[in-house]
């Protein structure tokens, strides 16, 4: 069996006596959409930022198609970011900062330029081309970022809670974009967000962490549905949340003495509900 295509092995990440991620283990697949969530400071993004290369580990080894990019710089990665700010350029028409990845692999003119307007009519926005940044929604701002990344092709794209800025009903949309283009790609999409519903309804899988440890991995339907700790079911929605002592267990069954009674459950990893 193939390595996954990216590894995080043992990964420790600390800032001075701060401890940022403490001891990370997992891997994505190639293809998957990957939600990394959490409340703020439980160290999603700096994950996101070792992955980039913008943050060095401390400890352990983050591999990309079976290869140690730690100390690899950002722009010999291919793992473009979409930042939660956008940083585009201000300087640049849409059409320039669309080109600007290609201009710095040094791609003739002509084919930047053909290639830009074939992202910026894949995003819908191609009438746009020769406006300034300010003069675009911020709808239109986020597909200009996402043309900009996608452009040259990368395996991976980071994307640091790019929605966050947008108002509810462009949030619901851009999710469908998303969606789409990952899927028509095949590109491994690694996500970071605070907000629960974009990443259940996106993701293939999800990394929920606090205080920079994961506190369980899984599809959206088994952290909702099993959640593995009390942090992640307090994080996930209104769970009912009981004490108790086992009583009787068996392969079916589990019961379980509370304040309130027994209460009769099933093992985790049943998926009868």
């Amino acid at each position: 069996m193939s390595e996954p295509q990216i590894v995080f092995e043992n990964i420790v990440k600390r800032f001075g006596d701060t401890v940022a991620v403490e001891t990370m283990n997992f891997s994505i697949g190639q293809g998957e959409f990957l939600a990394i969530m959490g409340s703020s400071g439980c160290g999603k993004t700096t994950t996101l930022r070792m992955l980039a290369g913008l943050e060095t580990p401390s400890e352990g080894e983050i591999r990309l198609n079976g290869k140690r990019i730690n100390e690899l710089s950002p722009s010999h990665r291919d793992t473009p970011l979409v930042w939660q700010s956008l940083a585009l350029f201000p300087f640049l028409n849409v059409r320039e900062n669309v080109e600007f990845g290609l201009k710095m692999r040094g791609v003739e003119a002509g084919e930047r330029s053909k290639r830009a307007m074939e992202w910026l009519s894949r995003m819908e926005i191609d009438e746009f081309a020769e406006r300034a940044i300010d003069q675009l929604s911020g709808g239109q701002r986020q597909r200009v970022a996402l043309a900009r990344a996608l452009v040259t092709e990368p395996p991976v794209l980071l994307l640091d809670e790019p929605l966050s800025a947008l108002d509810a009903n462009l949030v619901v949309r851009m999710q469908g974009v998303l969606s789409k283009l990952q899927k028509e790609l095949g590109i491994t999409f690694v996500y970071v967000t605070h907000s629960q519903s974009e990443a259940f309804a996106m993701a293939d899988r999800v990394v929920i962490m606090s205080q920079g440890r994961i506190e369980q991995i899984g599809t959206p339907r088994e952290v909702f549905r099993q959640p593995s700790t009390r942090f992640v079911a307090e994080f996930v929605g209104s769970n009912n949340i009981l004490s108790g002592k086992v009583t009787t267990a068996s392969a079916q069954d589990l019961v379980i003495e509370t304040r309130i009674g027994p209460v009769l459950a099933q093992p985790s990893g049943d998926e009868q509900y």
